[in-house]
């Protein structure tokens, strides 16, 4: 299927030629499962755990059922972001507009190895996944979780839509938000549930995955503006002035570096997380210069996935080394 730039895609829900491995890839894609980011609050929640909630009976089975939950709740997510996007017409005029026209085969929906009824199917089977795995994993846990982790597990399951349903991205910071509560969402609920109680440490730890997660989109976003713009979607790029989303973007790091002192501030924290850290911090800094000054967009949203990384990298080292 060609679409042309600018144009909305012509629905169908006719299947054209394709073996079985190609819709398997083009469900692949469309998942996005391959995004490993992701993953990191439920790796992080489970190294958070003490040894105590660790042993417990049911942890590790539950803690497995709330990645499948995860995995889930992230298929279910990005395939009905990319469902709305083809329908609407936003994602054509995307993939072909803003500092550089970008590879049509990472939408399968537009590319055609994926049919508009495939999708609708696809997210149904990722939503009904999601609930189910999320049940599972309470079960595992003989329903002794506390009510915060079954509430926290409710707020992943609104994030669902981003785009779909609530449409939580149509509205002025509503997709920021969604992105940093449903990632929070993702480290506290299984560490709540399996810990059977929260911790400064672990809110901190959510609330700056949460942050460098914003701090990817929201550039993005910005590249992304001219469609947003022609399907009512209010991002905060497509709705506020230059000088405010990109104080925006200022304050997100501030947020970050502050989160940084105060987790290396705790009690199972070593200090010289702020060193582990610093890489990360380093660049979102060139982040900043990349995106609000040069107005290199996509560069600074690359800048922004490497720094997560790094981030995570970060995290990773002091709780191996000092807080398990």
């Amino acid at each position: 299927m060609v679409v042309e730039p600018g144009i909305a895609p012509q629905r169908t829900t006719d299947a054209p030629p394709r073996s079985t491995g190609e819709l398997l890839r083009g469900l692949f894609r469309l998942s996005k499962l391959f995004v490993y980011q992701h993953y990191y609050g439920w790796g992080m929640a489970w190294l958070l755990l003490t040894p105590q909630a660790r042993e417990r009976p049911g942890t590790t089975l539950a803690m497995l059922l709330f990645l499948v939950g995860t995995m889930g709740v992230v298929t279910c997510t990005c395939s009905l972001d990319d469902l709305v996007g083809f329908r609407n017409g936003s994602d054509a005029r995307n993939y072909n507009s803003g500092e550089t026209k970008r590879n049509f085969s990472m939408k399968p929906l537009l590319s055609g190895r994926v049919t508009e009824r495939e999708a609708v199917g696809f997210v149904s089977a990722a939503a009904t996944v999601a609930i189910l795995a999320g049940l599972g994993a309470f079960w595992a846990l003989d329903w002794q979780a506390p009510l915060e982790s079954y509430v926290l597990y409710g707020v992943m399951l609104c994030c669902i839509q981003y785009s779909g349903g609530m449409r939580l991205s149509y509205y002025p910071g509503g997709g920021e938000a969604a992105l940093f509560l449903g990632t929070m969402s993702g480290l506290l609920a299984p560490f709540t549930a399996a810990q059977h109680e929260w911790s400064a440490d672990a809110v901190l730890v959510a609330a700056l995955l949460g942050l460098w997660l914003v701090m990817v989109s929201s550039y993005s976003n910005v590249n992304d503006v001219e469609g947003d713009r022609s399907v009512n979607r209010r991002t905060l790029a497509a709705t506020a002035p230059k000088q405010v989303y990109k104080s925006a973007m200022v304050a997100f790091f501030v947020l970050s570096a502050g989160s940084t002192c105060l987790l290396a501030a705790t009690e199972r924290w070593p200090w010289w997380t702020l060193l582990t850290l610093l890489p990360a911090l380093g660049l979102h800094l060139r982040q900043l210069r990349e995106g609000p000054l040069r107005e290199e967009w996509l560069t600074a949203r690359r800048l922004g996935l490497y720094a997560f990384d790094l981030g995570f990298v970060g995290l990773l080292v002091p709780t191996l080394l000092v807080v398990l």
